[in-house]
């Protein structure tokens, strides 16, 4: 009885965490917002932690993979975060201690996508102070186009309620 009590305290405990942790999703990401033009530093890391729909914040653990300096993830259609992501692109990316704005834009390169599992969608992760100053449709082999820009001067909260009215 008590390791029924016990394993549903923690359930109940990382049901209330805002972070993700493992297979459970999170909400808002803890953590100073910092301004990148690049990625290409985040090989360091195994795992980053991305949040989706800014407007009601979802956060899950993905692997990072670092691509000839550009950072990618993969979504399988069926993932939450993944229905949220094609609703806004708009993304906020923890590497470590710090989060980063970003703007997730769906690549369709075969010489990338093929180094991914078959059947998933492949995104660049763009800091978004780049998807700014860059039209990323001109860019060979990524397509979309990127959504309402928070400029990164603004604290998140501050840009997110000023954006939603």
């Amino acid at each position: 009885m008590s390791k029924l009590f016990f394993t549903l305290f923690v359930i109940a405990g990382m049901a209330a965490c805002q972070t993700p942790y493992l297979i459970f999703s999170g909400g808002i990401l803890p953590g100073s917002v910092t301004d990148t033009d690049s990625f290409s530093f985040a090989a360091q890391y195994r795992v980053l932690e991305l949040e989706v729909r800014p407007e009601d914040p979802y956060s899950v653990i993905l692997r990072v993979v670092v691509r000839d300096g550009q950072l990618y993830i993969d979504a399988a259609d069926r993932r939450r975060w993944h229905t949220y992501l094609k609703q806004n692109p708009n993304v906020r990316v923890k590497l470590g201690s710090s989060v980063y704005l970003a703007t997730a834009v769906r690549v369709d390169d075969l010489e990338i996508t093929k180094q991914f599992p078959a059947g998933r969608t492949i995104y660049e992760l763009v800091p978004r102070r780049m998807a700014q100053s860059h039209p990323l449709s001109v860019r060979p082999g990524i397509i979309g186009e990127i959504g309402a820009v928070l400029p990164s001067t603004r604290s998140w909260p501050v840009a997110l309620a000023e954006e939603l009215g």
